[in-house]
């Protein structure tokens, strides 16, 4: 019968991965529920949320197009209201989804050259994020969304 007082050995990497990804997330999560809360107290919004309900079993090119009459590509439209709160909780939503990237950047330093394997995985999971992330400003309109 094995000890329950004995310890676990965890690699570093992996720890330093888990606290990175639980800190990016808790932020990430406060800033979808602060702005996200002032969306529904009524300061302003770029969508009017009724709008936004009767057209959300549209495909997002038609909701946009009748909600505010755009067509979405690239980052502008967004980063253009920042001043609506709408908006500002999606960044929330971008923080949620950069957690693993800065938890893999935070952890790939403890990997060493003693896991290559590792490292090639790392590497090509970072270039991977940069391509999601630079996709719709270099290849407007190709797939995504």
């Amino acid at each position: 019968m094995a000890d329950k007082n004995q310890e676990v050995y965890v690699d570093p990497a992996n720890l330093i991965f888990a606290r990175a990804m639980e800190i990016v997330t808790y932020i990430g999560i406060a800033v979808m529920i602060v702005f996200g809360l002032l969306y529904l107290f009524g300061l302003p919004s770029y969508v009017e949320m009724k709008h936004a309900i009767c057209q959300w079993h549209h495909p997002v090119g038609t909701f946009w197009h009748n909600v505010v009459g755009i067509h979405i590509s690239g980052y502008d439209w967004f980063l253009k209201n920042l001043a609506c709160m709408d908006c500002l909780s999606m960044i929330g939503i971008c923080i949620l989804a950069l957690a693993p990237f800065v938890a893999i950047l935070a952890a790939w330093p403890k990997v060493g050259a003693t896991h290559r394997v590792l490292t090639l995985l790392f590497f090509i999971l970072v270039v991977e994020y940069l391509f999601a992330i630079l996709k719709p400003i270099i290849l407007p309109g190709v797939g995504g969304h």
